[in-house]
């Protein structure tokens, strides 16, 4: 249940028409399968615009995905490295991004 959620800035949202943002999706989903052994459609990526007002970075994710005991922190610190690299380069602005392992017992959801 890999979750990213990418914040970015309005004005950067101007240049994502110009982007093959199929083709970065895919390469994000890619990641999120091989380095937290998930499968693909468990995988949810979403793509926020906002105002943000006084951070410096531009682009800002959340990862948040069920704990196992192949997602350890390495696993984790790679995968959102590699994530990272590639917004980088889309937007070349500073990219914070953060990463949450949620365990089981605590998750409730219904999927309609």
């Amino acid at each position: 249940m890999p979750y990213l959620t990418i914040y970015i800035e309005e004005r950067l949202e101007k240049t994502v028409p110009n982007l093959d943002m199929a083709n970065i999706e895919e390469s994000i989903i890619k990641i999120l399968k091989t380095e937290l052994m998930a499968r693909q459609e468990n995988c949810q990526l979403i793509w926020i615009p906002s105002r943000i007002y006084t951070s410096n970075y531009k682009v800002f994710g959340e990862l948040k995905f069920r704990a196992n005991k192949y997602r350890h922190r390495e696993k984790q610190e790679k995968c959102l490295h590699k994530i990272g690299e590639i917004l980088q380069k889309l937007f070349k602005v500073k990219i914070r991004l953060r990463s949450f392992s949620i365990e089981n017992i605590t998750i409730a959801a219904l999927d309609l």
